[in-house]
């Protein structure tokens, strides 16, 4: 059990190393801060592809086509059991009507070419039906198409795969980065730790001579561990933040055709607090982590 004063001590000692070493311990500052500023711009950026793609997914619709001849009854049935696959947001009923009105307005000034069709309209009624998920599109079309009295399904199948791959990739693409860079920085601080080892070496093995625990010449490495991570959380936290919101304020006074993409961006407000805890716990993992990893293969104890 280390007394107050003794942990006092090694706190201090801690303190000392990193200012003996301060040319060392401000490049693994430095380092570890591009390192944190890119796995948190990978958590922005990802965090905006998501958003896109969920408005995407938002106005995904499938167009439900109707057999001829069906009464009121009859298309209640089948709207209750469209809303009954469990993947619809919302279900719109669309007479033949309406839809040559539609697809009038759609044509501009050619439209009134079909004014002849409005009384012999051969449309079919249709329900214009909003998709949840957009990854299950093909199972949700292929219950709909069974229903009694649906003639047929249109739906943007092809649409509803790009975005499900956009997701997977953007998911799978930023694990493997992040995990890159929590790697890198593991070595970083274990590069610091180890000079640290190598230039107090006499001064460890005294210590251990005189009766020194292995945990008494180990704590001071990791509150050097613990506080260069802890620095390099803190800065690169307020860096993203300014950058992001530069970013942000840039992007929304110039949208020229981005107007969609700016209507979607998640504002940093939004996860200030999951990437500040983030941060500070990642920043603190990885430099105690970091310190004891690499204590066993270089500091002889």
């Amino acid at each position: 059990m280390i007394r107050f004063s003794s942990f006092c001590y090694l706190v201090k000692e801690g303190v000392r190393n990193i200012w003996k070493n301060r040319l060392m311990s401000l490049a693994s500052v430095g380092v570890l801060i591009a390192c944190m500023l890119l796995i948190g711009s990978a958590l922005l950026f990802s965090a905006n592809v998501s958003s896109l793609v969920g408005y995407v997914e938002d106005q995904s619709e499938a167009v439900v086509f109707l057999d001829d001849g069906l009464d009121e009854v009859k298309r209640a049935d089948i709207e209750n059991a469209i809303r009954a696959t469990g993947n619809i947001l919302n279900v719109e009923f669309v007479s033949k009507e309406k839809g040559l009105e539609e697809m009038m307005d759609s044509i501009g000034d050619d439209g009134i070419l079909f004014e002849a069709y409005k009384d012999s309209n051969n449309l079919p009624d249709s329900y214009r039906v909003t998709i949840d998920d957009v990854s299950r599109l093909s199972d949700t079309v292929a219950q709909i198409e069974a229903i009694d009295g649906v003639y047929s399904v249109s739906a943007p199948t092809d649409i509803a795969d790009t975005i499900t791959g956009v997701k997977n990739m953007v998911y799978i693409g930023g694990t493997v980065v992040v995990g890159i860079l929590i790697v890198v920085s593991l070595m970083i601080i274990g590069n610091t730790i180890k000079i640290t080892v190598f230039s107090r070496r006499k001064e460890i093995n005294i210590m251990k001579y005189v009766g020194a625990t292995d945990g008494f010449i180990r704590f001071p490495f990791l509150v050097e561990g613990l506080i260069l991570g802890l620095i390099s959380a803190v800065a690169a936290y307020f860096l993203l933040w300014y950058g992001y919101n530069y970013f942000e304020s840039w992007i929304r006074s110039n949208p020229g055709s981005l107007a969609v993409v700016v209507s979607n961006l998640v504002p940093f407000s939004s996860v200030a607090k999951e990437l500040l805890y983030g941060f500070l716990g990642g920043g603190v993992g990885i430099g105690v982590l970091g310190s004891a990893t690499f204590l066993n293969k270089h500091l002889n104890v």
